[in-house]
């Protein structure tokens, strides 16, 4: 998760609420293992920073955990010898078996503080089969006074054994009316529309379209516009229009700005003629379809020029007045720099 999430505090984000207000309510009565199913963005390490607090805190009180006591200042700090983060590296695609048993070793340990012994699996849906087993076996006879808080943004991809074995709390994103105002407390001297922009290019999450805008992504969009175009002038081909994109922090990021100009092409067409282009409607959900298949494709490190200027070349076929469902243009040989 963005470190630029955990500068706000849990209390600052009101979509996460309800979900708080339930965990209240198990105190006193915990179970060993709870799945949290959240989006990224939206405040999901606050939430588990919170939970873990309080959990861990000597003298929890009815809103969250004291701040005061021994185990409250070791947690702040970062330091407490019985709260264990788990998540995927940095440059790895997954959480390995390795990372688990070394975990699961450490949790079989007695608790240096005399309470809980707390592991949060942060996106545990990027564990590897082994390792997915590895944990099984924990969350079914689970070492005493052990707290497993499993937080993930895709609960469809986990094992349904995991799954079973966990109390599940789900938090969902914000409504765009609380997400817009919480935004506009933040950046209170920027228009409607840039936030608005901003969170639907980022997913509907607020933490994440706030990030994008301080980052000053608005530039690469624009920038992503104009080479859309040139292309559509014909004054760039598919190859020019995508090598600077190549070179952004998060390249992947064109595809979430496909999609959007995909989704409100949609939308133009539905609800704002009075004879709905069905063919072209069809065209463009199908063209969402392979963005997403191309995102697919791009995280699993095929050729990333090739798959951008495929991506280009099926827009452009879009732009003409009769578009039609193109052929499917992203196959598995791409893989291997193909067509």
């Amino acid at each position: 998760m963005s470190s630029q999430n955990s500068v706000y505090d849990l209390a600052s984000l009101p979509w996460m609420l309800p979900v708080w207000q339930q965990w209240q309510q198990l105190q006193g009565r915990l179970g060993h293992a709870y799945l949290l199913s959240m989006p990224n963005g939206i405040g999901g390490e606050q939430l588990v920073s919170a939970m873990a607090q309080q959990a861990l805190c000597q003298h929890p009180t009815v809103q969250g955990a004291c701040g005061q006591c021994a185990t409250c200042q070791l947690f702040a700090s970062g330091q407490h010898p019985d709260y264990y983060h788990l998540q995927r590296l940095e440059d790895k695609k997954e959480i390995s078996v390795d990372q688990v048993r070394q975990l699961l070793e450490k949790q079989s340990e007695t608790s240096h503080q005399g309470g809980y012994k707390l592991i949060w699996v942060e996106g545990v849906e990027d564990l590897n089969i082994s390792a997915f087993n590895a944990l099984l076996k924990t969350l079914e006879e689970p070492s005493e006074q052990t707290l497993f808080l499993l937080s993930c943004a895709q609960a469809s991809k986990l094992p349904a054994t995991i799954k079973s074995r966990c109390q599940k709390l789900t938090v969902n994103l914000p409504e765009l009316s609380v997400a817009m105002e919480w935004l506009q407390q933040q950046r209170p001297q920027l228009d409607q529309a840039l936030l608005k922009r901003a969170l639907r290019l980022n997913w509907g999450a607020p933490l994440d379209a706030l990030r994008w805008i301080d980052e000053g992504r608005i530039q690469e969009y624009s920038e992503w516009q104009e080479g859309l175009r040139q292309l559509k002038e014909f004054k760039k081909t598919p190859s020019k229009v995508a090598t600077p994109w190549l070179k952004w922090p998060e390249p992947e990021r064109v595809f979430d700005y496909f999609y959007h100009w995909a989704l409100m092409q949609v939308r133009s067409q539905a609800y704002s003629t009075e004879h709905p282009d069905t063919a072209k409607i069809s065209a463009l959900l199908q063209f969402q379809q392979q963005v997403m298949q191309a995102k697919a494709f791009w995280i699993g490190n095929a050729n990333k020029e090739l798959i951008l200027e495929n991506l280009l070349s099926v827009w452009l076929k879009l732009q003409t007045p009769a578009a039609e469902a193109c052929d499917p243009m992203f196959k598995p040989t791409l893989n291997r720099g193909l067509l």
